[in-house]
């Protein structure tokens, strides 16, 4: 019980409206069991009755053996202990570089929607919260981060809030992201060559036969009709296009994603054959920010989920804009590729598996449902 309780409970039976200065014992019980007096004595002024509210009002002062009333702590602003700082993220990297972020904070939740970032870096979600109880808080967090190969000022935040508090703890890092352009030429290993023109056969017609730019995606997977527009990547839904080689050819597809792209919209290039028919049926196929890229292991800012390496029929090169997913071959919208395609084992680019001219079935095939897929395609 209080001491102002206890004033409360000896005054109120007295029907004045004010005394002049008093001494109260109150008598009362500690936690020991053990029995206090504690003498309380008013000011000059004594014990005065507010008419308004009824309650009995004075100033005093507490001798010995008074009880200990401790007031609840105020609420504390939160902290981040561990923000981020420039060894974790420095002010300028490059497209698909690795960093390594770590912090903790004393604080009840703590998110990272504050931040601003061109595209989604995987391992720093935007909405939600980093973490939800002070326990989790003050935990040392270490989170990998994998810059996008897409251009821009990330600026990574994180706020942390303290329930009851109005105030916010915020560190933050801008970094600025470049994209080194594509090397020029191919890269191909030498005695491989690249073709500028191959017979392509639409749906497994022979008849709608013709030869196409190999160069570019959209003449072969964006095809529809004949006379028809051609359609840029991610080019006609469930298409099976049947690209012959020559010995030791390969094609080399350049493709830009759309900018307006939309998130978590997914394809394949599926391996078609069911059965040997043209040629044995193995292929590999990369996807690359390089013309000729048949290294059976990925370059930065791609994983080996581009990667599709002596391939048997209904083999697939899974392909999304959909980060955080690991297996599939992350595009970023707005960034320009090539579909790779060869007869061959990646790790025997030049033992080709074709003895004279051969081709096999792709299918450039739709996973995600509709509205994803652009429409009209």
């Amino acid at each position: 019980m209080s001491v102002s309780r206890l004033i409360a409970v000896v005054l109120a039976a007295s029907p004045v409206a004010a005394f002049a200065q008093t001494t109260l014992r109150l008598n009362w019980t500690a936690t020991d069991g053990s029995l206090k007096t504690c003498m309380v004595t008013t000011d000059a002024a004594g014990v005065n009755l507010d008419p308004a509210t009824g309650r009995l009002l004075a100033n005093a002062t507490f001798g010995a053996d008074c009880p200990t009333v401790t007031a609840p702590p105020p609420v504390g602003a939160p902290v981040i202990t561990n923000g981020l700082d420039a060894n974790e993220l420095p002010s300028s990297s490059v497209g698909g570089a690795k960093h390594t972020v770590s912090w903790s904070a004393d604080a009840d939740t703590c998110s990272y929607s504050a931040s601003s970032l061109p595209a989604a870096v995987p391992g720093w979600p935007t909405t939600g919260n980093a973490c939800s109880d002070a326990d989790s808080c003050r935990t040392a967090h270490s989170v990998p981060l994998t810059l996008p190969a897409v251009a821009g000022n990330y600026v990574f935040d994180l706020s942390c809030r303290r329930n009851g508090s109005s105030e916010v703890a915020t560190s933050r890092r801008t970094v600025a992201v470049t994209v080194p352009p594509p090397p020029s030429g191919c890269i191909a290993p030498a005695g491989l060559t690249r073709l500028d023109t191959a017979y392509v056969e639409f749906n497994y017609t022979v008849s709608n036969g013709r030869v196409a730019n190999a160069t570019r995606f959209e003449d072969i997977f964006g095809y529809a009709e004949v006379d028809a527009p051609l359609r840029a990547f991610p080019g006609t839904v469930n298409l099976n296009q049947r690209v012959f080689l020559s010995r030791n050819g390969y094609v080399a597809l350049q493709f830009t994603v759309p900018g307006n792209l939309a998130l978590n919209t997914a394809g394949a290039f599926r391996f078609e054959e069911t059965q040997p028919q043209t040629s044995p049926a193995r292929m590999s196929m990369t996807i690359s920010k390089s013309c000729g890229d048949f290294s059976p292991t990925a370059a930065a800012p791609l994983t080996n989920a581009c990667v599709l390496n002596n391939s048997t029929a209904n083999g697939n090169l899974l392909w999304g804009y959909m980060p955080g997913n690991p297996m599939i071959c992350q595009l970023q919208p707005g960034e320009t590729y090539f579909l790779n395609i060869v007869h061959a084992s990646l790790n025997a680019p030049l033992t080709t598996y074709c003895q004279g001219y051969c081709g096999n079935t792709i299918q450039n095939q739709k996973v995600t449902p509709l509205p994803l897929w652009p429409s009209q395609q």
